[in-house]
C-alpha cells in the first residue's frame, strides 16, 4: 500500500477511438498484506503480433464500451463471447439482407424513373412525327384530288399519254403535253400519299407501344412506392437490432479474457491506457503496461479478488477492501485518515479498490483513468492511473527491473512482494503482443 503523497496528478487526456475490445474476467489476487506469491512457473507460447491492419473504430452507440483501438487485435475468448458472435453475426446478416432489399427497390425505382423520361420522350417524338406527316399527307391528297378533277375534264388521260409517247412529231398543244405531265405526277403523289399512309402507321405503332410501356412503368413504380415503407421499416428494425447486439457483442469482448493470461480484456485496456497516458506526460518514466499488471495481479488479483467481478468500464461489481491496517497480521498501523468514507473503518485505514491503495495515499494520487467524469479507487482505470503516477514518482526508467524493483519496493515495501511483481509483469510482457507507447 503506497505510504508516500504527491500533488494531485495532471495528465493528458486524449480521445480515445471506439472499437471491440473483450474480456471474460478471471480470477487471481491477494491481499494488500505484503506476502510474497511467486509466478507461475508454466509458461504458455508467447502469440505472434498482430499483421493484420487494425478494425475500423466501433460506431458510437449509447453504453459502447471505450476502448484502445490500439488492442483491436489482441486475441480474446469465453463462452458467452463466442455466444456474442454468433448473434451478433446473425443480425447482422439479417440487416445485410433488410438493407439490399431496399436497395434493390430503390435502385429499380431508379431505372424506371428513367425508363418513364425515354418513354414519354419516344411518345411525344412519334406523336409530333405523326402531325408532322399527317400534314403533309393532308397536302398529298389535296393535290391528288386536284389532279384527279383535272384529268376527269380533259377526258382520258391514257389516250393523251400514249399518243404523246408514240408520236414522232411533238406535241404542238401545250394543253396535251401539261395533261401528260399531270399524269406522272399523279403516279408520284399516289407513291408518295402511300409512303406518308405506311409512315404514319409506323409512327402510331411506336408512339402506342410507348403508351404502353409507360403505363407498365409507371404501375410499376406504383408498386414500389407502395412496398417501400414496409421495406424500410424492416431495414431500420433489423439496424436497431444491430445496434443492439453490438453492444452486447462489444461487452461480451471487453469482457472475455485474452489469450495466453488470466485477465480480461477491460484489465489490459486499463494498463495499456494508463501506461500511455503517463508516457506522455514523463517520457523518462517509461512505465509499461505489464509493470502496472504485475501490481493488479498480487494486489487484487486484477480486480477479481474475493469474487469480484470486472465490469466493462472498470468498475468492480463490488468494493475490494483490505484487512485493517492496525498493526497486526504483518501490516503498519495507520490511523483511519478518510473518516471511513472510501473504506468504512472510521478506527483505522484499510487498502481499497482494485490496486488496493490506502485512503490518504489515494486522496493524493487520485485520477480519472477512464475519462468518464467520476473518480473511484473502485475503478481499476482509475486506479491503474493512479499507481503509474505513483510509481513514476517513486523511479524513473521503468522499462528496465531496476528501476521497477525500487518503484515496486517504493509500492509496498518488501523484497518478496517486488520479486513476485516483477516475475508476473515479465511474464505478461512474454505472453501479450501490444503496442509500446511512443512518448
Amino acid at each position: 500500500m503506497p505510504p508516500h503523497s504527491r500533488s494531485p496528478h495532471r495528465r493528458a487526456r486524449a480521445s480515445r477511438a471506439l472499437l471491440a475490445v473483450a474480456l471474460a474476467a478471471t480470477s487471481l489476487a491477494s491481499s494488500r498484506v505484503a506476502t510474497a506469491e511467486n509466478p507461475v512457473a508454466t509458461r504458455a507460447k508467447v502469440p505472434a503480433a498482430p499483421t493484420v491492419p487494425l478494425a475500423p473504430p466501433s460506431p458510437h452507440l449509447p453504453g459502447l464500451p471505450t476502448t484502445s483501438i490500439e488492442l483491436a487485435q489482441v486475441a480474446v475468448g469465453s463462452a458467452e463471447f463466442d455466444r456474442a458472435v454468433e448473434s451478433y453475426r446473425e443480425v447482422a446478416g439479417r440487416h445485410v439482407t433488410a438493407q439490399g432489399a431496399r436497395h434493390d427497390l430503390d435502385r429499380t425505382a431508379s431505372v424506371l424513373l428513367s425508363q418513364v423520361r425515354e418513354l414519354e420522350a419516344a411518345r411525344a417524338s412519334s406523336q409530333a412525327r405523326i402531325a408532322g406527316l399527317t400534314a403533309r399527307l393532308t397536302v398529298v391528297e389535296g393535290a391528288i384530288q386536284e389532279l384527279a378533277v383535272g384529268s376527269f375534264v380533259s377526258g382520258s388521260e391514257d389516250d393523251r399519254l400514249n399518243e404523246a409517247v408514240t408520236s414522232e412529231a411533238p406535241a404542238t398543244n401545250k394543253a396535251e403535253r401539261r395533261d401528260v405531265l399531270a399524269g406522272i405526277s399523279m403516279d408520284v403523289l399516289l407513291s408518295e400519299q402511300a409512303a406518308y399512309v405506311a409512315r404514319i402507321e409506323t409512327a402510331t405503332a411506336r408512339a402506342d407501344q410507348a403508351m404502353d410501356d409507360l403505363a407498365a412503368a409507371r404501375d410499376a413504380l406504383d408498386e414500389i412506392a407502395r412496398g417501400r415503407p414496409s421495406a424500410v421499416r424492416e431495414e431500420q428494425e433489423a439496424a436497431s437490432t444491430v445496434a443492439e447486439e453490438r453492444v452486447s457483442y462489444e461487452e461480451a469482448r471487453v469482457l472475455a479474457q485474452v489469450e495466453g493470461v488470466e485477465f480480461p480484456l477491460v484489465a489490459l485496456d486499463a494498463y495499456y491506457r494508463a501506461a500511455t497516458t503517463v508516457d506522455e506526460e514523463r517520457p523518462g518514466c517509461a512505465v509499461r503496461w505489464w509493470a502496472l499488471a504485475g501490481i493488479s495481479r498480487v494486489e487484487g488479483r486484477h480486480g477479481t479478488y474475493g469474487g469480484t467481478t470486472l465490469m466493462p468500464n472498470g468498475d468492480t461489481d463490488k468494493r475490494i477492501i483490505g484487512i485493517q491496517l492496525n498493526g497486526t497480521n504483518s501490516t503498519r498501523a495507520i490511523g483511519d485518515t478518510d473518516d471511513g468514507s472510501l473504506d468504512g473503518d472510521t478506527s483505522y485505514d484499510r487498502a481499497v479498490g482494485p490496486m488496493q491503495f490506502i485512503p490518504q495515499t489515494w486522496r493524493r494520487f487520485e485520477a480519472d483513468g477512464n475519462d468518464d467524469g467520476t473518480i473511484s479507487p473502485f475503478n481499476l482505470y482509475d486506479a491503474t492511473l493512479a499507481a503509474a503516477t505513483y510509481l513514476c514518482t517513486a523511479s524513473s526508467g521503468l522499462d528496465a527491473d531496476p528501476g521497477l524493483r525500487a518503484a515496486y519496493f517504493s509500492y509496498n515495501h518488501s523484497d518478496r512482494y517486488v520479486d513476485s511483481v516483477l516475475g508476473y509483469a515479465r511474464q505478461y510482457e512474454r505472453l501479450v503482443a501490444v503496442p509500446e507507447p511512443t512518448g
